[in-house]
């Protein structure tokens, strides 16, 4: 694997590295204790120092290919989850498999964790979303809600809700409890592919595949609707109170202003982005964020000193 430096615009982000080495599309990344991991159609997960961009000697080669995976700090682990449904448990110190579940028996798009309880939640490509306790790896429930690909979770400590993006155009609302459906708002017709929550405004963001970015408050009601892409809307992050972060699969990352109002910044191919499908987003620290894509890179984005 090779490393490549690029000295990007001067606008809100410029990019620090970029970083060359799977022989496929990338299709999921985490980031912990300092170091970033990728997950490749190429059937590898590889490890990068997130200082140097430089990676080491960690990587696992897989099966199958890995659409998703998650680091959990707390625990030192890693979630791989792959398209045949299967799920890797990796200890990051130990550097072996702690467990590997075998519940789901399609695709696996989504993983989040409830840090107050110590569960982590999957969801699959037919709609079975599963819980299990991170300590002993017990399965505490499991619902078919016929509601097609599970695309994104979210789950809000100050909420104790779990939302959940469903490719049947509808944002599910659980209370984490009994994990009781206690609101379903109709999103995007054509399907929800990422959900966000604006704790200050106490609001749902939603995007899908129309492109659009929408605001709903807790009673269901669309309060916005911003036509913010050209095809579907694959991530969407807070970067910091003053900024929102977007990407596609038409290749773009934008970078808006507090209220999806304002594009500030649009990161693609032109200047310093992605020539491909941008497949997932994630924040490092108050400085940074990284990116992966279709086009093989990982990039890796830090704030402007002069923004």
């Amino acid at each position: 694997m090779t490393l490549t430096n690029n000295i990007g615009q001067q606008n809100c982000f410029n990019i620090v590295h970029t970083l060359k080495g799977h022989n496929a599309s990338v299709y999921s990344i985490t980031f912990c204790d300092g170091y970033l991991y990728s997950a490749s159609s190429d059937k590898l997960i590889a490890r990068w120092n997130i200082q140097t961009g430089e990676p080491d000697n960690f990587s696992i080669k897989l099966d199958a290919v890995p659409y998703i995976i998650k680091a959990i700090p707390e625990y030192s682990i890693l979630i791989i989850g792959l398209n045949n449904g299967l799920i890797h448990i990796i200890d990051l110190n130990q550097k072996t498999e702690i467990t590997s579940l075998k519940h789901h028996a399609s695709a696996i798009f989504s993983i989040e964790i409830n840090s107050i309880k110590g569960h982590i939640y999957i969801g699959d490509k037919d709609g079975n979303l599963s819980a299990w306790n991170i300590i002993n790896w017990e399965n505490l429930f499991s619902f078919n809600l016929d509601c097609g690909k599970i695309r994104d979770l979210k789950y809000v400590n100050a909420q104790n809700l779990l939302f959940v993006a469903k490719y049947n155009g509808e944002i599910g609302v659980y209370e984490t409890e009994f994990y009781n459906e206690i609101k379903s708002i109709a999103a995007h017709k054509n399907g929800v592919s990422a959900v966000a929550y604006n704790a200050d405004e106490r609001l749902i963001i939603s995007a899908g595949k129309d492109a659009h970015i929408r605001y709903f408050n807790f009673e269901g009601q669309q309060i916005k609707s911003v036509p913010a892409h050209n095809y579907v809307i694959y991530g969407l992050e807070t970067f910091n109170e003053g900024m929102n972060l977007s990407c596609s699969r038409d290749g773009s990352i934008k970078v808006w202003d507090r209220s999806f109002s304002k594009v500030l910044q649009k990161i693609d191919h032109k200047n310093i982005g992605h020539r491909h499908s941008v497949n997932e987003i994630i924040i490092i620290d108050n400085d940074c964020f990284a990116s992966c894509s279709d086009d093989k890179l990982i990039k890796v984005f830090k704030l402007s000193d002069d923004f």
